[in-house]
């Protein structure tokens, strides 16, 4: 009985998380190694059906092509916000990114009108009043304007990603950013998540046939097609996130190589850099002569030589020594474009033109 009870408490915090159907209710269990017939699993299903809990209750609906889904719904005397609460939704509607919210803001205002009649009114109109003169706002600092095709072509791929449905790219345009050369169309993939980075919202998926990463810019995919049939996306998961933590930020890496990069960045851009999130390997190490060394377990690709160029003097690189090579190529490049330029302006101050 102990043992019919844990299991019970078990599915029911698993379906609060998040709906699941039958099938992803199996393989959850078959995870976490808890021995159970798929007849008697079924019967705590229904048992928890029944239950009353004290901030809601477990329905089963009809999904798509009849599948079965359970979910949690919850009473609306558990919902009751806080100030806390109100001033996380504020957070999230004011510094959401604005390639985001501005064509969005007539949902948002029907969530915040829900809310507003739903609570307390004293409560919002206090904390709207803070921030209608915009004292919480986001830069939106190098944001990517998307039109509405795109705008729509998100909310078309969400669906897909919701609905585990496969997709084919039918056309896309070169880019700064992601995969955006070499190419063959048509494409099949399978749309894994929508990624937001660096100001730009990026539909990550893998090829339906090679299951190789691929990175697109919304204004990258022109046209694209939703397939009909689907796909576990469960049986990929663990796959697509190792494939994604080979790159550094989404572009391609130039070879197929996972390197051992260590960087070493001056005291003071040091602190800079520890504090925050590049890769999902970094270590931050602080040594005795107060400079950082900056580690990373990952390909190279032009978005880390981009982003290593940046930071000038400030940093150096320890190694690998390919690295260090592409380092001194992109320097002499831009070398190289300067003293063009140069080369330029002094013909045309000897020839006596002015361009000034």
């Amino acid at each position: 009985m102990r043992r019919k009870t844990i299991i019970i408490a078990r599915l029911i915090e698993k379906i609060k998380r998040f709906p699941i159907t039958f099938e992803g209710i199996q393989k959850w269990v078959k995870q976490e190694n808890i021995k159970i017939s798929e007849r008697t699993l079924y019967r705590y299903l229904e048992e928890i059906g029944a239950l009353r809990l004290n901030d809601g209750h477990i329905q089963m609906i009809d999904g798509e092509t009849n599948r079965k889904i359970w979910k949690f719904e919850y009473d609306n005397s558990a919902r009751e916000l806080g100030e806390n609460d109100i001033r996380s939704f504020l957070l999230l509607k004011n510094l959401a990114p604005n390639i985001l919210t501005e064509k969005r803001m007539q949902s948002i205002t029907k969530l915040e009108d829900m809310l507003y009649k739903a609570q307390s009114k004293s409560k919002f109109e206090y904390h709207f009043g803070l921030t209608s003169h915009g004292t919480i706002r986001t830069s939106n600092f190098s944001g990517h304007i998307y039109d509405e095709r795109e705008q729509q072509n998100l909310d078309t791929f969400i669906w897909a990603i919701q609905n585990n449905r496969k997709a084919r790219i039918l056309e896309t345009a070169t880019g700064i950013g992601g995969d955006s050369g070499g190419l063959s169309f048509p494409l099949n993939v399978l749309p894994m998540q929508i990624l937001y980075h660096k100001g730009a919202i990026f539909l990550q998926s893998l090829t339906e046939t090679t299951k190789e990463l691929l990175s697109l810019d919304l204004t990258q995919i022109k046209r694209f097609d939703i397939q009909e049939s689907v796909f576990d996306p469960g049986h990929y998961v663990a796959y697509f996130r190792e494939e994604a933590g080979k790159r550094f930020g989404v572009e391609p890496n130039l070879d197929a190589t996972l390197y051992n990069i260590t960087l070493e960045f001056s005291p003071e851009m040091g602190e800079y850099i520890n504090n925050r999130v590049w890769h999902a390997s970094q270590k931050v190490i602080r040594k005795a002569h107060g400079k950082w060394e900056f580690r990373l377990n990952c390909g190279i690709n032009n978005e880390l030589i981009d982003w290593i160029f940046q930071w000038d003097s400030k940093v150096r690189v320890v190694k690998p020594k390919r690295l260090k090579a592409l380092l001194f190529e992109r320097f002499m490049c831009v070398k190289e474009s300067y003293l063009r330029f140069d080369k330029i302006l002094v013909f045309l101050f000897i020839t006596g033109l002015n361009i000034m």
